[in-house]
């Protein structure tokens, strides 16, 4: 499959864009290029050991899906170290990465075997805010060729930039925040503490504090700091 013919599933996608058919998209691209599993994941923005990575759209069977996440999957240390501070394409097989040749392989590896999970490549896109997300591609014996590898890192960067469009504009419509909640992250984000924002929006430190706290609830954040830059990518701080 050429870059010609993954732009060209991209460009089939009519306009408005849906998430239902970037998912669609996906599933041809990873097929075409002989992977059975495709999915894709945001990634943790901060060093917190308890974050995983959250699947947007996989094509997975309810029974992988579960045996993924089962297994810890979601948040092994060296995929999730790799992506978060690798920019370039990794490509793995079963038996390097989750050591399935050994004498008494994990119960991970032994997952994956009986599933067919036995080599592929991960993809991460790092944006300019705090989103940053990564295709994983794996199959029985996947086109893991250097051009492929590239066609498909190309082909990412377009479909993580077509999901943050689409949701941009649908969290716009469905902005969950208050607008003391939003005065609050956007001082925040200056670099302003719980009582600067304080003295400059007349409330008590306190309150700023549970506003602040109800935001980062609504966004599902881990900390301030990850509910600020959410609200920023998530334009709803503009």
């Amino acid at each position: 499959m050429s870059v010609a013919g993954a732009e060209d599933v991209i460009a089939r996608i009519d306009e408005p864009w849906q998430e239902e058919h970037l998912a669609q998209a996906l599933d041809e691209v990873a097929r075409r290029h002989g992977f059975t599993h495709a999915a894709s994941f945001s990634l943790p923005s901060t060093d917190d050991e308890g974050l995983v990575t959250r699947i947007v759209h996989a094509n997975w069977s309810p029974a992988f899906a579960k045996g993924y996440d089962a297994n810890g999957l979601n948040k092994f240390k060296i995929v999730l170290g790799t992506l978060r501070t690798d920019p370039m394409p990794f490509v793995w097989d079963i038996e390097t990465l989750y050591g399935a040749d050994e004498p008494d392989p994990s119960p991970a590896a032994r997952f994956l075997l009986g599933e067919g999970y036995l080599a592929g490549v991960l993809l991460p896109v790092h944006a300019m805010t705090s989103f940053s997300g990564a295709l994983s591609l794996a199959g029985r014996d996947p086109d893991l060729s250097a051009q492929s590898v590239r066609e498909l890192h190309r082909f990412a960067f377009v479909y993580f930039s077509m999901l943050a469009a689409v949701r941009f504009e649908e969290n716009q419509r469905n902005n969950p925040l208050s607008v003391r909640e939003r005065d609050c992250l956007k001082l925040a984000m200056l670099g302003k503490t719980s009582s600067e924002i304080g003295i400059i929006l007349s409330l008590s430190e306190y309150t700023v504090s549970q506003y602040l706290t109800a935001a980062q609830r609504k966004m599902n954040a881990a900390n301030r700091t990850h509910a600020v830059a959410m609200a920023a990518q998530l334009g709803y701080l503009s």
